[in-house]
């Protein structure tokens, strides 16, 4: 079988670009067999109305706050020329893609499936990023994609109830296969002595993983650690991906990367933390799918989340952590972390479900498999 995998952004044979999902879908076909073709990506911008179009998204922004579009027009004419053009020469079986630009002015015959963690809408409702003008371009965008994709792909049922219901997708077009860790197996340890590795001991160690400072709820997660301290319970943040140093502002937190997981050495590093760790705390105001709680399901570590986006199907409550209401304050993270300490039986039985759970379905070994065989159910369908 032969795909041509259409990327706008990112080069999938990169494991530090982007969340690692465009290598991580990149490899999956490989590892099946697949004979892969890649076209793009299609980021440059050359021509002066495309610069224009640029430097005006960005004085918008400025004034606004709002961004302008993710996907510009000429961009996207562009893209979706690129791929007809690829299309009649390689004749593929089937075209993959993470990003809807290249379907919108799509003429092709060859069937084509999409993955996507979210979409505009869903975003929007949950985390407002743009105007008014760029939002309805964008949603456009994406009607014109889907109405043409023989499957969707996404990360989440909360993704999947708003194709269904704001875009109109059909249920039996949609396939849902979660957020899986982008780590090689060979950094992923074999086997894990839960009540030894992951030792309910003073101080308690807690980790948070992510990038950017209000929407990852950094700020939640250092209040959540200033609280358990308080309460006597002796507890060490350490927060990986941010720069700063710590200071008397942010007593009890540790400042490490961010790491380049092409790197051997600094892979083992990162990964190291989730092995340190009792608990990924990740109280984020909007992550669409999120690929840290499977990262850390790898290593037994249980995250401790909230329903926001697609996080209710990333961690499963209960079996890989706990997932506390939309928009939790600090004491409810606190609580349920205070409530496991207090039942270490409890914490150790959710440490062994958090790694099973890997095993069976957040592994990129299996969301490859799952992967593969969709793409080859729709060329089949097709023929």
């Amino acid at each position: 079988m032969k795909v041509l995998y259409a990327t706008y952004r990112y080069n999938p044979t990169d494991l530090d670009l982007g969340s690692s999902l465009d290598y991580e879908c990149y490899t999956a076909m490989l590892h099946a067999g697949i004979e892969v073709k890649v076209l793009g990506p299609v980021t440059d911008q050359t021509l002066l109305f495309e610069r224009i179009e640029q430097k005006l998204g960005s004085i918008y922004k400025k004034i606004t706050g709002k961004s302008s579009l993710k996907f510009p027009l000429s961009t996207v004419w562009r893209a979706s020329m690129l791929l007809n053009h690829a299309v009649r020469i390689w004749k593929p079986d089937v075209v993959f893609s993470l990003f809807p630009s290249f379907f919108v002015f799509y003429k092709g015959n060859v069937p084509f499936v999409w993955e996507l963690d979210t979409t505009f809408i869903g975003q929007e409702a949950e985390w407002p990023l743009y105007g008014n003008l760029a939002l309805n371009i964008s949603i456009w965008e994406e009607k014109k994609a889907l109405s043409k994709a023989d499957k969707v792909i996404t990360m989440s049922k909360w993704s999947k109830d708003i194709l269904i219901n704001e875009y109109g997708v059909p249920c039996e077009n949609i396939e849902i296969i979660p957020m899986s860790a982008a780590l090689p197996e060979d950094i992923i340890p074999a086997f894990i002595n839960f009540k030894e590795e992951k030792r309910l001991e003073i101080p308690l160690r807690i980790l948070l993983v992510g990038r950017v400072y209000e929407r990852k709820g950094i700020d939640i997660a250092i209040e959540v650690v200033k609280i358990l301290n308080h309460q006597g319970i002796p507890t060490i943040l350490t927060i990986c991906g941010v720069n700063e140093k710590s200071n008397d502002l942010f007593a009890f937190t540790n400042f490490v990367g961010p790491y380049r997981k092409n790197d051997p050495e600094q892979l083992r590093d990162y990964a190291g933390w989730y092995k340190w760790a009792n608990f990924l705390l990740h109280p984020a105001r909007f992550e669409a799918a999120g690929i840290v709680p499977s990262e850390a399901a790898a290593f037994g570590t249980p995250t401790i989340t909230n329903d926001t986006g697609g996080l209710a199907t990333t961690v499963k409550h209960g079996e890989s952590g706990i997932v506390l209401p939309r928009n939790s304050p600090p004491e409810g993270y606190t609580a349920a972390i205070s409530d496991l300490i207090a039942h270490p039986e409890k914490y150790y039985a959710l440490c062994k479900s958090t790694r099973q759970r890997y095993e069976r379905e957040l592994n990129s070994r299996m969301a490859g498999e799952r992967l593969a065989q969709i793409l080859k159910d729709v060329v089949n369908e097709r023929k």
